[in-house]
């Protein structure tokens, strides 16, 4: 039996020859792993952009609708405001039959949250990092922001068919209408500020896969404090 033996090199020329396509092989498939890669990234980040901007859109349209109600929160602290006053002046007060709070804006950002602990989130950008960070800040503070308001009106409902103020009860009224005005004053804030952060992402309200999206241009229904069961 024969067996044949590797040739020896001549030379380092030929060394090198052999050696370069070696070196050439491997940065060859390295770079297509690269490629490869890189192009994984950039579909999983496509595709985690995409479910995190529907959900800012979807924040929005909840923004929007708040906002749609703000002429009538207002309206409804303004008359608190007067019924305070008057039972702080010792006048009569109207029969109020309906403290409560008329909107509720459903914020999200489980898309956010479950595409950052993925990682996902950290293929965007630097500068889309940041915007959608401020983003969901801001719609967090609304969040908390509504949370209290949904507290404090409902304590102020006390009020409710009250036909003679006590001074604790015009103490207690002031303490809630305060705080009130400011959570509402927060609020607006933050509306504002996610609709900055919104322009500059440059996304606009949208919730089209829900039947709520048929009441955004619906007038906002604002009985008033003193509203009969007819009027309620």
């Amino acid at each position: 039996m024969h067996f044949r033996l590797p040739k020896p090199l001549h030379g380092w020329r030929e060394f090198a020859g052999e050696v370069g396509i070696i070196v050439i092989g491997v940065l060859i498939a390295l770079g297509f792993e690269q490629v490869v890669q890189s192009l994984h990234d950039q579909s999983v980040a496509g595709q985690a952009r995409d479910a995190v901007r529907a959900e800012v859109r979807e924040n929005l349209w909840w923004l929007e609708f708040r906002d749609g109600y703000e002429p009538c929160i207002d309206g409804m602290l303004a008359e608190l405001g007067d019924v305070l006053a008057r039972a702080r002046a010792g006048e009569p007060t109207p029969l109020i039959t309906n403290v409560h709070f008329p909107v509720y804006a459903k914020m999200t950002s489980l898309r956010w949250n479950g595409n950052a602990e993925a990682g996902r989130t950290s293929l965007f950008s630097g500068n889309e990092q940041r915007l959608l960070g401020n983003m969901y800040f801001t719609t967090e503070d609304f969040r908390a922001s509504q949370g209290e308001e949904e507290t404090v009106w409902a304590r102020m409902g006390f009020v409710e068919g009250l036909s003679h103020f006590t001074p604790a009860d015009v103490h207690d009224l002031a303490v809630l209408l305060a705080e009130a005005r400011y959570q509402n004053i927060r609020a607006k804030l933050t509306i504002e500020r996610g609709n900055q952060w919104a322009a500059k992402l440059h996304l606009v309200a949208s919730n089209p896969n829900s039947v709520e999206n048929l009441r955004l241009s619906a007038r906002p229904i604002c009985p008033p404090l003193s509203a009969t069961n007819q009027q309620r």
